[in-house]
């Protein structure tokens, strides 16, 4: 099997259980970023310790069809993108992956918040050489990994996060109960 068709295969089985989480509806994404529900949040997170493991297994396996491109750290940058997709993410109630999921489920407001990263990238492109350039040298620590900073096998790593991760989600509670 191709490439391609596994990474069609990763997107409908994420695709389902985004929809399956109801991660494309705002208002659980307003419950849990409001710490009421977190269902989303152990979703996520068990995702990116699934994903993290597998991934690295994988490039273990077959190491001359995987590679990773490392993006250099810039730290400023990254504060800014994050606050940016944070205010996005908090106003709109989707992020990328489940406006498009929302939008498959027919929600109208779906399609505006992909209208919207559109223009978001296409603003980011057209100030990039002027306000963004700039700033990316600022704080920047190059292409690190966890693993470089803890010194230890990346797959030594991923199997120390995924572990803690999956502690974590099973020690919380779905359903969180307001104080009275």
């Amino acid at each position: 099997m191709s490439a391609s068709i596994y990474a069609l295969l990763v997107g409908v089985a994420m695709g389902f259980f985004i929809q399956r989480v109801r991660a494309s509806s705002p208002a659980m994404i307003a419950s849990n970023l409001r710490l009421e529900n977190l269902s989303v949040i152990k979703f996520m997170a068990l995702t990116i310790a699934v994903g993290m493991v597998v991934v690295y297994a994988l490039s273990l396996l077959m190491p001359q069809a995987m590679h990773f491109d490392i993006k250099p750290t810039y730290v400023i940058g990254v504060l800014l993108g994050g606050l940016v997709f944070g205010v996005g993410f908090g106003v709109g109630g989707y992020c990328p992956g489940t406006c498009v999921v929302g939008a498959g489920e027919g929600r109208k407001d779906a399609f505006f918040a992909i209208l919207g990263g559109v223009v978001g990238a296409l603003a980011f492109t057209l100030v990039y050489t002027t306000l963004i350039a700039p700033i990316v040298p600022l704080a920047s620590y190059g292409k690190i990994t966890l693993a470089d900073v803890v010194h230890l096998p990346t797959m030594v790593v991923a199997l120390v996060v995924g572990v803690i991760f999956l502690v974590v989600i099973r020690a919380l509670p779905t359903e969180v109960k307001k104080a009275k």
